[in-house]
């Protein structure tokens, strides 16, 4: 079945982020390569038109910009960043989506509760039409005008609710995403020397992390 990656206007996201610097992993997260995953198909949405970042001014994110800020509109509640889409917004191959984002140098962990819904009904969950709707953490590097990236999302995939993963090098997009049995999820991703790691568990849960 062909996967389209992109999100819905009516598709809610509510993340708290934390963004430290990354040790030495501990036993449970062994650095791992970011396993190759068979090439994603070619979606037939149109790429959005590119707006370059902007400084987001939002209170507690002033650090921060959002790349194609047009396509959503973002605020904040309690400490925690809301995104709401008003279009549709694509990362797949050199095709780029939105991200608010900050820049950092070296090792880094980036930690995040990762809820999403519909922006219809927040209490229901996202997608349930086929659609692909997806929120979470990503690290990107989209300099020389290819795009390297890899990020971690939850949501529904068009298959019903899943966890993916997507590594794209050099503007070529390959992808995993497993059943998970919720649309939030407590996410993580880590950058240890030149390994990326990506891992999940559930939102308040004491489990020990998985890699994704």
């Amino acid at each position: 079945m062909m996967r389209y990656f992109h999100l819905k206007s009516f598709l809610f996201i509510l993340i708290f982020a934390l963004l430290t610097a990354c040790s030495s992993p501990a036993t449970q997260m062994i650095p791992t390569e970011i396993p190759s995953q068979t090439p994603s198909p070619l979606p037939t949405v149109k790429p959005a038109k590119t707006v370059a970042p902007t400084a987001t001014n939002i209170p507690g994110f002033e650090d921060w910009s959002a790349f194609n800020s047009h396509l959503v509109d973002i605020t904040t509640e309690n400490g925690s960043l809301i995104l709401t889409l008003k279009y549709h917004a694509l990362w797949f191959m050199e095709q780029r989506g939105v991200l608010v984002y900050k820049s950092v140098d070296g090792n880094f962990k980036i930690t995040a509760d990762v809820h999403t819904s519909k922006n219809s009904d927040p209490t229901q969950p996202p997608g349930g039409d086929g659609s692909v709707q997806l929120g979470g953490l990503m690290t990107r590097n989209g300099e020389d005008g290819r795009e390297n990236y890899v990020f971690i999302v939850v949501g529904d995939d068009g298959d019903g609710l899943s966890i993916e993963t997507k590594n794209t090098t050099d503007s070529f997009s390959k992808y995993h995403g497993p059943e998970w049995d919720s649309s939030d999820a407590e996410l993580r991703l880590c950058r240890f020397g030149h390994t990326f790691n990506l891992y999940k568990r559930h939102v308040d849960s004491n489990e020990p992390w998985r890699l994704a």
